[in-house]
């Protein structure tokens, strides 16, 4: 029986160790990956063009899914990234269980010990929750371990070792699939008459990179799927010395939740990256984006950085949170000339566009100078311009000076949600038998952990088809 995965990052790799756990008899794994679609000429430590050495490029170049690109933050609780719980009862299994599980063998191949819980400092995680409660903010602790983006590569450079020499598993890098159909099969470039494999069991989890092409090839399939919400916003830097004393003594990545004044919009704090970068990514054709990295588990940057979005939901006519983030991102990367807008706070709130001039000047520099100086304010619906202008005037009475004139906003910064594929509680498609689906791309987990929960349950789905058709 041969068992084909497409991609490499959280959800297949954990769902091809739950495989090989299991030790099936005649049974063939194979896991394809087509590896990050980035920008290898730009770095971010370098400010010139890469080196195949540098943390970036190593990186890019192999398997590991998109939350290896950034700080590599797990959040070890089952309501950060996704209804992991929910997900979990359905097929009998314990989420927090699971989560300690992955935990473990993120430490089993080479994650750092160090574990940032918020509870072991009691007093100063009382006194950030008593500052949010009075600004109607919601505080989320979580245990945390930051793989950090140096550790990275060498941790999934053990575990593809420990797939291939302990299980056999073989795993193929840099190996685009084009498409796949209801027989199970792999196609491996564009033309029908081209190379393809053929399998009986079919495990997609293309992540947040591959879910457009994921929910265009179930529309040709007839599998149903489901719009999802939009996270969109911008990246902001600020002076590490702001955040420290939150980042370092009570959590990682704090997770702030506000519901602004004027349109009731849910806005959140996501992937802080304490003594960071900012960093620019392509998307596709003619789309920028921005993220973070952390290079060091210390950090080596005089500032921090994070991502604010806003969740938007759309209803009938225009239901596609997919292309109407897409819309809002190409708009902005037009306006930047195909590189991210950057534009001071001061300038954003006062309806200015920032120029280079006063960038040079600015208190807080930038991390990212592969960026245009602009206004985002024209790239951005006057709501969501609204919602940052208030969360962060908002956010500065729980981490004074992040409404600083000197702060620096990036955009655009989005996580376009995939769209939700038709499944069992296994991550079974309800119309073809034996095709699962798992991961951030499929609209099931968002982040490393999620990712993997949801890989793991979906290997049990296939385990379970094919011990009970035995």
């Amino acid at each position: 029986m041969k068992i084909g995965i497409v991609g490499a990052g959280s959800a297949g790799l954990f769902a091809a160790n739950e495989l090989g756990k299991a030790n099936l008899p005649d049974v063939e794994i194979k896991v394809f990956d087509q590896g990050p679609q980035v920008d290898k000429r730009y770095c971010a430590i370098s400010e010139g063009l890469a080196c195949a050495e540098c943390y970036p490029c190593k990186i890019m170049a192999g398997i590991g899914g998109a939350g290896a690109y950034s700080s590599g933050i797990l959040n070890l609780n089952e309501n950060i990234g996704g209804n992991l719980g929910i997900l979990c009862k359905k097929v009998g299994l314990n989420a927090n269980d699971v989560i300690n599980e992955i935990d473990d063998f993120f430490v089993t191949n080479g994650a750092p010990d160090n574990i940032y819980d918020p509870y072991e400092n009691k007093e100063k995680l009382n006194e950030l929750r008593q500052k949010c409660v009075s600004v109607d903010v919601r505080f989320i602790p979580i245990r945390q371990r930051l793989l950090g983006t140096e550790n990275t590569p060498e941790i999934i450079k053990t575990i593809q070792e420990h797939l291939e020499n302990d299980y056999n598993i073989q795993i193929y890098p840099n190996t685009k699939i084009y498409r796949f159909d209801e027989k199970k099969s792999l196609y491996f470039n564009n033309n029908p008459n081209g190379k393809s494999e053929n399998f009986d069991v079919l495990l997609i989890t293309p992540g947040r990179w591959g879910m457009l092409w994921l929910a265009e090839n179930c529309e040709a399939l007839g599998i149903k799927t489901f719009y999802l919400p939009l996270d969109i916003g911008v990246r902001v830097e600020i002076p590490s010395i702001i955040i420290a004393d939150i980042c370092e003594k009570i959590q990682r990545d704090p997770k702030f939740h506000i519901i602004t004044p004027t349109y009731h919009d849910f806005l959140r704090t996501f992937c802080v990256n304490h003594k960071g970068y900012v960093v620019k990514e392509n998307y596709e054709e003619n789309i920028v984006g921005v993220n973070g990295h952390q290079f060091t588990s210390e950090g080596d940057s005089e500032n921090s950085n994070f991502a604010f979005l806003i969740r938007q939901r759309l209803t009938s006519p225009l239901e596609d949170t997919t292309e109407y983030g897409r819309a809002i991102s190409k708009q902005a990367s037009i306006l930047g000339g195909y590189k991210p807008l950057i534009q001071t706070l001061g300038d954003l709130r006062s309806g200015h566009r920032s120029r280079n001039s006063l960038i040079d000047k600015n208190p807080v520099q930038p991390t990212l100078n592969d960026t245009t100086p602009g206004d985002i304010a024209m790239a951005y619906p006057y709501r969501f311009v609204k919602d940052i202008l208030e969360g962060l005037k908002i956010l500065d009475k729980i981490i004074p000076g992040v409404n600083n004139d000197s702060t620096l906003i990036y955009a655009p910064e989005f996580k376009r949600s995939a769209k939700l594929i038709d499944m069992n509680a296994f991550m079974e498609s309800k119309k073809i038998k034996n095709m699962f689906f798992a991961g951030d791309g499929a609209g099931v987990s968002r982040g490393i952990v999620g990712a993997a929960v949801t890989g793991i349950i979906a290997a049990k789905g296939i385990i379970r088809n094919i011990t009970s058709s035995k």
